[in-house]
């Protein structure tokens, strides 16, 4: 505004005042930061980020510190910085609003956003990670790429009116009263939801049809045959044996009390929270509601000259027991089925290794028909096979309607958070 002089007064104005005292407002303070060369953040790649740049050095969510001043060699001056903030950092300011992009020389930043946002006293809502031992969750978190909390499941869990603090990678933790500074809080929980799925419609959406994946699933559902036996007899699929979606009890069951709420494929449908590696898959690990309850194989079913048992000293007896398997010497078209209870994960690259005593069986006498959740293993003839297992990368006990924020590995919910720096 304009400056006019005191006529009525012997004070003489020098002419100048403060006229930019207030810069911004402090909930997100109005401020050019550059990301520091300190910066100990490992850089990803977000597929969804900006065409031609997705390399992410700062990912949102996560708690920053300042840094001493850099040369920005965008406007040729020393710019302050930022970074991930360390554990138990006491120069904490607050959360970053979106991810940052690396910066290249020479172009454009499009919706890079280069310039940082942090948040202060905003309220915000983070995935929680929890676990018997504390690294384990730490780890959980930290794969997830972007801000999240996390600690132990016990008495020391996080709860509602906990301060919490600058943990591993940028992450929070709750805040140790009795021996950490008050200089390290960054903000204190309100709010702690862990009952899956959450309020709301999410887990009402049905499952969607994309047109690609169900190609692909359609592609993977044709098993090569084993052939024919030696007289001719049909030996497997598709030659007469019971291979087929209603040829399973199981399948056929399932069709006549479907699942209700599926989700939206790879959205809401609690996929990556499900994603789990199982080792040692035995194919005597039969599913039995009433005595194993927690049995990976749910059927096996044998095409040819195929035996399954135990094999002591030479001495092959056949049982369901057992996963020993012997094939009858001068035999061809031998192949043996095992369909797995939880589905193999259609999102990983060589999800189904089988293997034995003597190695691993090879990847092209194994076939994984993904639409009806079987592997086919297709045996030579007088083999014997000690202790055939299956290593799985399956997608167990997925829950529909999951936000997509809290759908990863080891998450247990959410905590809401009201900053206070």
């Amino acid at each position: 505004m304009a400056l006019f002089p005191n006529v009525e007064s012997d004070y003489t104005f020098g002419g100048k005042t403060h006229t930019n005292l207030v810069v911004s407002e402090g909930v997100s303070p109005s401020e050019k930061w550059i990301v520091s060369k300190d910066n100990a953040a490992e850089p990803f790649i977000y597929e969804f980020g900006p065409e031609g740049n997705q390399t992410v050095v700062l990912a949102k969510g996560k708690i920053v510190e300042l840094g001493a001043a850099e040369y920005d060699r965008v406007t040729g001056r020393q710019v302050s910085t930022i970074k991930q903030a360390v554990a138990d950092s006491n120069r904490a300011v607050g959360v970053l609003h979106h991810s940052v992009y690396e910066q290249r020389r020479d172009r454009f930043s499009g919706n890079n956003q280069p310039n940082p946002t942090i948040l202060t006293r905003n309220y915000i809502e983070v995935p929680l990670f929890e676990h018997a031992t504390a690294n384990t969750a730490r780890d959980f978190a930290k794969a997830m790429k972007f801000g999240a909390a996390y600690g132990t499941n016990d008495a020391n869990a996080l709860q509602p009116g906990d301060f919490v603090k600058a943990g591993e990678n940028g992450n929070f933790v709750k805040l140790d009263k009795a021996t950490d500074s008050p200089f390290e809080i960054v903000g204190q929980v309100l709010a702690k939801e862990t009952e899956l799925p959450p309020a709301g419609f999410l887990q009402y959406y049905m499952e969607m049809e994309i047109p690609e994946l169900e190609a692909f699933l359609k592609a993977q559902g044709t098993t090569p045959s084993p052939g024919a036996n030696a007289d001719g007899s049909a030996a497997a699929y598709p030659y007469g044996a019971p291979y087929t979606t209603r040829g399973w009890k199981s399948d056929f069951e399932k069709l006549l009390n479907p699942t209700v709420n599926k989700g939206i494929p790879f959205l809401t449908d609690g996929y990556f929270r499900a994603k789990t590696v199982v080792n040692g898959i035995s194919i005597a690990d039969l599913y039995d509601a009433t005595t194993n309850n927690d049995g990976q194989v749910e059927s096996v079913r044998v095409a040819g000259a195929v035996q399954l048992g135990t094999d002591v000293t030479g001495t092959f007896t056949e049982n369901t027991t057992d996963n020993d398997v012997k094939v009858a010497a001068e035999s061809n078209n031998n192949a043996l089925f095992i369909k797995l209870r939880n589905p193999i994960d259609k999102g990983e690259a060589n999800a189904i290794v089988v293997k034995h005593d003597g190695g691993t069986i090879a990847a092209k006498d194994v076939h994984v028909d993904l639409s009806q959740n079987v592997v086919v293993v297709y045996l030579d003839a007088g083999v014997l096979i000690k202790n055939l297992v299956i290593d799985a990368k399956l997608v167990v006990d997925p829950v529909a309607g999951i936000p997509t924020e809290w759908d990863h590995a080891g998450s247990v919910g959410a905590v809401r958070i009201l900053l206070q720096r």
